[in-house]
């Protein structure tokens, strides 16, 4: 296992950890650090839903993302991380890298917008 792998494997637990401890409320408010869109600062909801399409976009050949509700939201990212990163095992070494940081970027991105 690299360091890549690692940080990624510590980025899903963080990420799991801080998506199940939101409320209802807590999603729909954007975080201290969300980004603004055209429509004014979004959701953490829809950050996540975002991160879903990106995550999707990565590692599964943007396929499209069910809504499945918010009790499933923590599950769906740990499931296209882990789903990208099992996909990278397949390719050589650089384009490996280059996903899995691809995904960690990605990873660190959504739990910063959630803070």
């Amino acid at each position: 296992m690299n360091d890549v792998t690692a940080d990624l494997e510590t980025e899903v637990r963080r990420l799991r950890i801080r998506i199940i401890g939101l409320n209802p409320r807590q999603l729909a408010e954007a975080g201290p650090n969300s980004l603004d869109s055209t429509a004014g600062m979004v959701s953490r909801r829809d950050a996540i839903a975002e991160a879903l399409a990106q995550f999707s976009s990565i590692g599964s050949g943007g396929r499209p993302v069910p809504d499945l509700g918010d009790q499933s939201l923590a599950d769906q990212v740990v499931v296209l991380i882990e789903d990208g990163a099992a996909s990278a095992e397949e390719l050589p070494e650089t384009p490996r890298q280059e996903r899995l940081e691809e995904l960690l970027d990605a990873a660190v991105r959504l739990r910063r917008e959630l803070a």
